[in-house]
């Protein structure tokens, strides 16, 4: 695009004007008229040169194309241009290029003269017409300086314009570089829309491309649970890393950790998201949690779950003014077995008999493995009428046991404590109460 831009100067030029050898040069940086200040040349374009002229600017290029602002020195300036006579040209113009014809008029254009029109935008130099060989031999009149820096300044607005768009598409192809490389999700998010999707993100949520960027509200990828955290309700705003259930197209959930900070989208304020999924981990520290909360011999829960988790219990039946019930028991005639058969054999019998207590529990009630061969039955909203579960407890293991064992006998011990709003007795002391109640059935049977 600016290559075109100077061509079009450079042939309007030749077309407007007289003069026959024309060169227009783009600056790397803005100059100011002064000798301290510098840049270089990035691109041009010449009209009416030899093979041979343009070589010369092909070798100042190469050599680094640096020019200097002293060329534009006030004692040359005619108007807005600077016409410099020859003989008098400063040594900051190079290369020089004379003229191939030779002029006849001594009060005319001679051949070492030259007229220099710079483009400027916002007071400052971004580069430069430069003029000779008028055909008509004549020196520059102010109506033709003129229409050269009319054209001039239409040419410095479109060369500033031009740059900008090309810087920001030289941006977006390295951002498509990297977002297209990576092992991330990269989405843009710009008025509350969709404006850039990589490949990785479309392959994590399972969308063809058309019909992810369609969605609407776009926070719908994520969990409902989690979706107010992104769509600005309330005081709440997007935290810079946050983990998240993201919702697959089939419907599956996936764990996501995002990244999420502001950046510039083609000229305007937009949210970056950067999404790289952790499902494996998450899925890995959920199964290690569990592990570390279940006995790895019965699968019940240990007492470090019941631990953590009895007083949200207590909270909860404190709220809603509800009782709840300690079960605890153990196995009479445990020792025996493992004595007889061997600790083996022990253990299974401890797996069958966690099992018979499962079987007779609510989908609500939850068991722990306190101890050897203890069990801690928790009934929630279950008040003191817990003999008939006793019983159910007491007849099945029996009944295992005796198609189990010819010669040995297995039963089961049971103790109770309830909390209920009235007494509002504490953790240990329910399980001190639950615990009297088992040894004083053992002391009865």
């Amino acid at each position: 695009m600016i290559r075109q831009i100077l061509n079009d100067v450079a042939e309007a030029v030749i077309e407007r004007s007289p003069y026959r050898r024309v060169v227009v040069s783009l600056y790397e940086q803005p100059i100011e008229p002064s000798p301290d200040s510098e840049s270089r040349v990035i691109e041009y374009v010449a009209k009416g040169l030899k093979q041979e002229e343009e070589k010369k600017i092909l070798l100042f290029l190469e050599g680094g194309g640096v020019i200097r602002g002293g060329k534009f020195d006030p004692a040359f300036r005619l108007g807005d241009s600077y016409y410099i006579p020859a003989r008098k040209t400063p040594r900051s113009i190079f290369p020089w290029i004379s003229s191939r014809r030779h002029f006849i008029n001594p009060r005319g254009w001679q051949a070492d003269d030259l007229l220099l029109i710079p483009l400027y935008h916002k007071g400052k130099i971004i580069g430069q017409i430069s003029v000779d060989d008028p055909c008509n031999g004549a020196r520059p009149s102010q109506g033709q300086i003129r229409e050269l820096e009319k054209l001039a300044f239409v040419a410095a607005i479109a060369l500033d314009e031009a740059r900008h768009r090309e810087r920001l598409d030289e941006q977006h192809r390295l951002f498509q570089f990297l977002t297209e490389s990576t092992v991330a999700g990269v989405i843009v998010i710009q008025d509350d829309r969709f404006r850039y999707v990589n490949d990785r993100a479309l392959e994590l949520f399972g969308y063809p491309r058309e019909e992810f960027m369609a969605l609407r509200p776009w926070w719908q990828l994520f969990h409902p649970d989690e979706r107010k955290m992104f769509s600005g309700n309330g005081d709440r705003s997007l935290p810079l890393e946050v983990e998240v259930r993201g919702i697959h197209s089939d419907g599956h959930a996936l764990w996501l950790k995002i990244e999420g900070q502001e950046m510039d989208f083609q000229g305007e304020a937009a949210l970056l998201l950067n999404l790289l999924d952790v499902t494996d981990r998450v899925q890995t520290e959920e199964l290690l949690k569990e592990k570390a909360l279940r006995d790895p011999l019965t699968g019940l829960f240990n007492r470090l779950y019941f631990d953590e988790t009895i007083h949200k219990e207590l909270e909860r039946s404190r709220r809603y003014q509800r009782p709840f019930t300690f079960t605890m028991t153990d196995l009479a005639g445990f020792k025996r077995i493992n004595d007889q058969f061997g600790h083996q054999e022990g253990d299974r019998v401890l797996c069958d008999v966690a099992r018979l207590i499962q079987d007779q529990l609510r989908e609500s009630d939850w068991i722990v493995r306190y101890g050897g061969d203890e069990f801690l039955i928790v009934l929630p909203e279950t008040g003191t009428r817990v003999e008939a579960l006793a019983q159910r407890l007491r007849t099945a293991v029996e009944q295992w046991s005796a198609s189990r064992f010819e010669d040995l006998s297995l039963s089961i011990h049971v103790g109770w404590a309830t909390w209920s709003p009235g007494n509002d007795l504490s953790i240990p002391q329910l399980l001190r109460l639950a615990d009297a109640d088992m040894y004083k059935e053992k002391k009865q049977r």
